[in-house]
């Protein structure tokens, strides 16, 4: 497949195939071994350490929303 094939898919189409091609990447875990380099491991690590002792914290995800539009809206 070619990216000329894709371009001949409808927007709905085209997503449809993102979906499939990322519902095939998650479920093989052994691929990502191959392909996540080892200072990406190492920064997702420290990140995932620093949420579990407090260090980071999370918002819920429409507040997150709503301060990225706000972001966006002021231009910061």
């Amino acid at each position: 497949m070619q990216l000329d094939d894709l371009s001949k898919l409808s927007p709905a189409e085209r997503l449809n195939a993102m979906e499939i091609l990322w519902q095939s990447l998650s479920v093989d875990a052994d691929l990502h071994k191959d392909i996540v380099p080892e200072w990406h491991r190492q920064v997702l690590a420290s990140r995932l350490h620093q949420l579990q002792t407090g260090i980071e914290t999370t918002l819920p995800w429409e507040q997150a929303k709503e301060r990225l539009v706000l972001l966006v809206r002021d231009g910061a």
